[in-house]
C-alpha cells in the first residue's frame, strides 16, 4: 500500500516545475540580442532625447575572426509598427577583433550617432547592421529614452556631426613674469 501511495505521490509531483520561469530565456536588459556562430551582439538599441538624436548602444563581439562594423542603416518605426522616416548614422567603423568584447558607449570607441525626426522614445527602429566580412543582420530595436537615469553615463549625442574629444598636448608650465628693475 506504501509503495503504491509512493508512486502516486511520485507521478503527481513529477510533472511539477517542467515550465518554470528558470527554465525560459530571459534577457535582463532593455535591448535585444543577435546570436550566429560568427556573431553575438547583446542589449542592441537606440538611447535618444524627445528631439530624435540619439546614439547606438550594444556588446558586440566576433566569435571566430577579427571583423569590423562598417555601416548601420535603419528606420524609425511608427507606434502601429509601421515605416516611418529613414534614421540619418553618423560614421561606422567599429573594430571587432576575435574573441573580444567591444561596447559601442564604451572608451576608445567612437559614439554612432543616429537621429531621424521619428525617432521617438518608446517606440522602435528596423537597424541592418553591416560586416566587413560581407554579412549583414537586420532587426528591430527598442528606442530608450536618454531622460530616464540608468542611461545617465550615455547621453544623446550633440546635434551635428560628432567631433572628436581634444586632448592637451603638453603640460603647462608658469612663466616667469619680468621682475621690475632700476637703472643708476
Amino acid at each position: 500500500m506504501s509503495a503504491a501511495l509512493l508512486a502516486l505521490v511520485a507521478l503527481t509531483l513529477g510533472g511539477c516545475g517542467m515550465n518554470a520561469q528558470t527554465l525560459q530565456s530571459y534577457t535582463p536588459a532593455n535591448g535585444v540580442n543577435i546570436d550566429d556562430d560568427f556573431l553575438k551582439v547583446r542589449n542592441l538599441l537606440i538611447i535618444a532625447d524627445a528631439s530624435g538624436q540619439g546614439r547606438l548602444s550594444a556588446s558586440l563581439v566576433s566569435q571566430q575572426t577579427n571583423d569590423r562594423l562598417t555601416g548601420v542603416a535603419g528606420t524609425a518605426l511608427k507606434d502601429d509598427g509601421t515605416r516611418a522616416g529613414a534614421l540619418t548614422v553618423g560614421a561606422v567603423n567599429v573594430d571587432l577583433p576575435a574573441g573580444r568584447m567591444v561596447v559601442l558607449t564604451g572608451p576608445g570607441v567612437a559614439p554612432i550617432a543616429v537621429s531621424g525626426g521619428d525617432l521617438k522614445p518608446g517606440l522602435t527602429a528596423e537597424l541592418s547592421l553591416t560586416f566587413a566580412n560581407g554579412s549583414s543582420r537586420t532587426i528591430q530595436v527598442p528606442v530608450a529614452d536618454a531622460a530616464d537615469p540608468i542611461f545617465s553615463s550615455v547621453t544623446p549625442l550633440p546635434t551635428g556631426s560628432p567631433t572628436p574629444a581634444s586632448s592637451p598636448t603638453g603640460t603647462a608650465s608658469p612663466t616667469a613674469s619680468p621682475s621690475p628693475t632700476t637703472t643708476p
